[in-house]
């Protein structure tokens, strides 16, 4: 007699949702075909019930990479996975927000890094981490450390913390 996947015993269902749909690396929604190769997310499809528990653990689980990301990139992301699923989403990857202007009397982030953060902040709601590209942060830290002005330095980094700061899930 065939057994039904749904009548083992959930934990051992998420195992296997475990071993199809959990990366180690983060995850570039955008990467290609090698990268979503190594996840079988035809899984999902499977049946509404597969997909209700599956999903879960896809979106909780991983750590999304938007690192080449666009604020039209993350808007299209959200749009195909469904705010559903966006709301489970709790770890992001992504680079250190790009100035505009270091100037003494203006400092300002560009409109994509505004953007970007704005996505972040009203798309994926339960974030619990948000980890910066170490190379973006190192490339900002060097920009910053150039400066003649270290108060310039210092207020740069108070309106990151700000926009930071207003993720309310962090």
């Amino acid at each position: 007699m065939p057994a039904n996947f749904l009548e083992f015993p959930r934990e051992l269902r998420d195992r296997v949702y475990g071993l199809c749909l959990l990366h180690l690396e983060s995850i570039n929604p955008w990467g290609g075909y090698l990268r979503r190769r190594e996840l079988t997310t035809g899984l999902l499809l499977a049946n509404k019930a597969v997909y209700q528990e599956a999903r879960f653990l896809l979106y909780t689980q991983n750590r999304f990479d938007f690192t080449t990301a666009t604020p039209e990139k993350i808007a299209s992301f959200l749009e195909t996975i469904g705010r559903s699923n966006a709301d489970y989403i709790q770890h992001v990857y992504f680079n250190f927000p790009t100035f505009l202007y270091l100037d003494p009397k203006d400092i300002a982030l560009e409109d994509d890094s505004i953007a970007i953060l704005r996505s972040i902040q009203s798309g994926y709601t339960k974030l619990r981490t948000l980890t910066i590209s170490p190379y973006s942060a190192y490339a900002m830290e060097l920009r910053l450390d150039a400066l003649d002005y270290p108060k310039i330095a210092a207020e740069a980094l108070k309106l990151v913390d700000t926009r930071f700061r207003a993720i309310t899930s962090l």
